[in-house]
């Protein structure tokens, strides 16, 4: 029991549409550009049952081999994975606790296995990704960030956005797996960006709260990148990542594992992150890594006070960042990629190639508005997309 108190919802009126249910209280589903997108508000609990019941389906199918591995672990009680994700739970706040109960109920799946899904990328850091910020020539800074995974992964390209406007804290976009509270890639409504990336350190301290409701507080409660630096330095011990983070005037990166934390900041106009840290006692440099983040920051300084979105477009999709290399075409793609303007609350996400073994970054960029996202602004034309490679 993870000592929550449960608010149920004022409201259970739900709407259907040809494809199911689009509606549940002050919640909704639509698309826009290509994309699917999932609105909620309310208190955690009513977050949590409008995304079980608007997204049923894709929790279930999305999740199918994580619910699978959980079954079997589950004839095995002591099993270690099963163990770290019920400690997991005692570090995870209240709130998050109320929204994942939400998601059991609205998806009717049991709470452990909706706990389970949500610890499971702490307990196993099978993941890449990519992240760099430039500043371009109004001297704002705009942030790119690529998202790979094995080529097994059954979710592959699968995200969906998710618009949330909480009771507490601010409202923000983030494209997530159906299920999963998570903090992985968006941007609150203060222009800051969150993203989490493997570190390639390996997890010795248990004690800890998982990166998915870490890097989801940010998202909803900071303010400034220094308040993501206080929420960490009020943590007693660090999920093993990278967090890049990002707002109109600068970028940052935290390097965090076990005990271990440290910042880079932005400086000459531009920071980029590959999978390996360059601070903490503990790093471990990949060649892969080393030689990604060398190209990335070659060409970076070599296109100084010339960036912008297009120009950096062109570096993402070279075959080293897309992971379209002959040996990454092997095991890694990349599923999704986007693009952040902090200062405007501008966005777009990659369509994915109907070609599925092309990178994500190769198709087109559909442009959203986090404000009129959050409260149907339109006060802002449709964004230009950016056309496919």
């Amino acid at each position: 029991s993870f000592g929550c108190s449960i608010n149920q919802p004022s409201s259970n009126i739900e709407t259907k549409s040809d494809n199911g249910i689009n509606a549940y209280a002050k919640s909704k589903r639509y698309k826009r550009n290509g994309i699917d997108i999932v609105y909620l508000t309310g208190t955690p609990y009513e977050i949590g049952l409008a995304h079980g019941i608007l997204c049923k389906s894709e929790i279930t199918t999305l999740n199918k081999r994580f619910f699978e591995i959980y079954d079997r672990l589950a004839e095995k009680p002591q099993n270690r994975w099963l163990k770290l994700s019920k400690a997991l739970g005692h570090n995870i706040p209240n709130e998050y606790i109320d929204e994942m109960r939400g998601i059991a109920e609205g998806a009717d799946i049991d709470f452990s296995k909706i706990l389970f899904i949500n610890t499971l990328s702490s307990i196993s850091m099978k993941d890449g990704c990519f992240a760099f910020a430039f500043k371009n020539s109004g001297s704002q800074v705009i942030t790119f960030r690529q998202d790979d995974e094995y080529r097994k992964n059954d979710f592959h390209r699968k995200m969906m956005m998710f618009v949330i406007k909480p009771e507490k804290g601010f409202g923000f976009a983030a494209m997530l797996t159906p299920g999963w509270v998570d903090g992985e890639t968006g941007i609150n409504e203060m222009g800051i960006t969150v993203s989490q990336n493997n570190i390639g350190i390996k997890q010795k301290n248990w004690d800890v709260m998982p990166i998915t409701f870490l890097s989801r507080e940010m998202l909803q409660y900071a303010r400034t990148i220094d308040d993501i630096g206080a929420m960490l330095d009020g943590q007693q011990a660090y999920p093993g990542r990278l967090i890049f983070v990002s707002s109109e005037q600068t970028a940052s990166v935290f390097e965090c594992a076990n005990s271990e934390k440290a910042r880079i900041d932005m400086k000459g106009g531009f920071l980029a992150l590959s999978n390996h840290a360059r601070i903490i006692a503990s790093r471990k440099v990949g060649s892969g890594s080393a030689k990604r983040l060398s190209y990335v920051e070659q060409f970076l300084s070599k296109n100084s006070g010339q960036m912008d979105v297009e120009k950096a477009l062109e570096l993402v999709r070279t075959p080293i960042i897309s992971r379209d290399t002959f040996w990454d075409r092997l095991k890694v793609q990349n599923r999704q990629a986007y693009v952040f303007s902090p200062a405007t609350l501008d966005f777009w996400i990659a369509l994915p190639p109907s070609n599925p073994d092309e990178p994500a970054c190769y198709g087109e960029y559909a442009g959203f508005n986090l404000q009129n996202e959050l409260y149907d602004a339109n006060k802002k034309p449709n964004l230009m997309t950016f056309p496919a490679k």
